[in-house]
C-alpha cells in the first residue's frame, strides 16, 4: 500500500518547490526593480507623473514657483529613492525565504525518486 500511494509525497515536494520557486523569482524580480528604482529614481511613476501645481480649496490651481517646483521635484525623487530601496529590501527578504524552501523541497522529492522507480511488489493472495 505505501509502495501504491508513493507519489503522493513525491508530488507534495515538487509542488512546495515550484511554490518556493515562484517566490524567489518574485523577489528576485521585485529586488533588483527596488535597485533600479534607488540607482535611477527618475524612471519612477512618482517622478513621472508629477504634477508641479498646487490645487487651492474652491477649486483653482496655482502654478507653483520655481523653487517650489524644484523642491518638490527633489522631495519625488527622494520619496521615490526610499521607495527603491524599500522594494529592494522586500525582494531580499522574499530571496532570503523562497531559496530555502525552494531547494529543501527539491532535494526530498529527489531522494524519493529511486523509491518510485522500483518495481510494485504483487500483492500476498495473488
Amino acid at each position: 500500500m505505501t509502495q501504491r500511494m508513493g507519489w503522493l509525497p513525491s508530488a507534495y515536494y515538487y509542488l512546495g518547490a515550484a511554490i518556493g520557486l515562484s517566490v524567489l523569482l518574485f523577489g528576485l524580480v521585485g529586488g533588483l526593480r527596488g535597485l533600479v528604482t534607488a540607482a535611477l529614481p527618475e524612471i519612477s511613476s512618482e517622478i513621472r507623473y508629477m504634477t508641479y501645481e498646487k490645487p487651492i480649496a474652491n477649486g483653482t490651481v496655482v502654478p507653483l514657483t520655481p523653487e517650489e517646483r524644484e523642491r518638490s521635484r527633489a522631495d519625488a525623487l527622494d520619496r521615490a529613492r526610499i521607495g527603491g530601496y524599500a522594494d529592494a529590501l522586500y525582494g531580499g527578504v522574499a530571496v532570503i525565504v523562497g531559496a530555502p524552501v525552494f531547494l529543501w523541497h527539491l532535494r526530498q522529492a529527489r531522494r524519493r525518486e529511486p523509491a518510485l522507480a522500483q518495481p510494485v511488489p504483487p500483492a500476498v493472495g495473488q
